[in-house]
């Protein structure tokens, strides 16, 4: 990253090494700094918007900057949600029974058998949103699941309360015509995991943001010497 300057006079030199050592420097770098912590965020934010189905700006909107200053020299871009780390490395959700639903790919609009789930989960699907009935149930799972079906039906619900095979339960959305009704899963309830998938946007972010970073630490330097009347270009 060259940057040439023009300082005339013996007498004026250490002066002017003085104030670029005091002032043009760190103040250069914090300003280089807090220019490609913003861009980071700019460019971040975009790709969220690109990658995940977002119903509303909350996640956007998590990505913060914390400013360097001349002291730390150091700036950092983050998400303050929870989930965005499991979004971008992928892992494992596990719940436990009662206490921890675990969204499926059907909650978050993906189509059924398209894998593990790689969008956030739509508002409209959010667990505090959903309606389901519990009534009074005999019989073996089947049958107990059929009764809930028959009740969520007459009631005009579209979700509801079902027991899986692997002996966890689910919440599922319910579709389909009188004849034949149809349920997706939208949430797994009881001891049980779900894969997500790595969406790496904050590293694509990087990989835009890199080639970037040498033509602003020089535009924040020149500036900065360009302030304290040292000609630079």
């Amino acid at each position: 990253m060259p940057i040439s300057g023009e300082i005339k006079g013996a007498e004026e030199l250490v002066a002017d090494l003085r104030k670029i050592r005091e002032r043009a420097v760190p103040y250069g770098m914090r300003n280089g700094l807090n220019t490609a912590a913003f861009e980071a965020r700019r460019i971040w934010q975009r790709e969220i918007k690109s990658s995940f189905t977002n119903r509303n700006q909350y996640t956007v909107r998590s990505v913060l900057v914390v400013q360097a200053t001349v002291k730390t020299l150091e700036a950092r871009v983050g998400s303050t949600t929870d989930y965005m780390r499991k979004q971008e490395e992928g892992g494992t959700v596990t719940g436990s029974s009662g206490k921890k639903p675990i969204p499926a790919p059907a909650a978050a609009g993906q189509a059924a058998g398209s894998g593990a789930r790689t969008r956030l989960v739509r508002p409209s699907n959010w667990v505090n949103r959903l309606t389901v009935d519990h009534p009074t149930l005999t019989g073996n799972r089947k049958q107990r699941n059929a009764i809930r079906l028959a009740v969520a039906r007459r009631a005009g619900h579209k979700t509801v309360l079902l027991e899986r095979p692997n002996g966890s339960k689910g919440l599922f959305a319910v579709g389909g015509g009188k004849r034949k009704l149809t349920t997706r899963l939208l949430w797994v309830v009881g001891r049980s995991s779900v894969k997500v998938r790595p969406e790496p946007t904050l590293q694509r972010t990087l990989a835009v943001l890199k080639p970037k970073l040498e033509h602003m630490h020089k535009a924040a330097m020149v500036q900065q010497l360009q302030y304290i009347g040292v000609k630079a270009t």
